[in-house]
């Protein structure tokens, strides 16, 4: 697994890559995701763009993430979802707990429309 990390404003952009199969390969992802939230940046978009698939360990990283982040008051956006990995998550029943856009830019700017709940206005 590859991540590229850009913050934008109070956002940090992670475009994710490589093999997302197999935990030891997705066990980074939640890593980043804690240093973020020690470093105070809570509100995070993941560009998945340059993934095709991934399986269960990601989701799983996903998840855990995720509630890291909404414990500290932020949130995810996911971005660059394929119709394959939009399957997973209607699959799985997690489409409605993931928020989906449609570019990294909408993504970002939907923080101020939309703050994460319990977050500072």
């Amino acid at each position: 697994m590859r991540i590229d990390e850009e913050i934008r404003e109070d956002v940090a952009v992670l475009k994710v890559s490589g093999a997302l199969m197999s935990g030891p390969d997705v066990a980074p992802f939640h890593d980043h995701i804690k240093r973020l939230v020690k470093d105070g940046i809570t509100k995070v978009v993941v560009d998945f763009s340059k993934v095709k698939w991934f399986g269960s360990a990601m989701l799983g990283v996903l998840i855990a993430s995720l509630t890291t982040l909404r414990n500290a008051k932020g949130d995810m956006r996911l971005t660059g979802i394929t119709a394959k990995i939009d399957s997973i998550l209607m699959v799985t029943q997690l489409a409605g707990i993931f928020r989906t856009l449609d570019s990294v830019d909408r993504a970002v700017a939907s923080y101020k429309t939309q703050p994460p709940e319990g977050a500072p206005q």
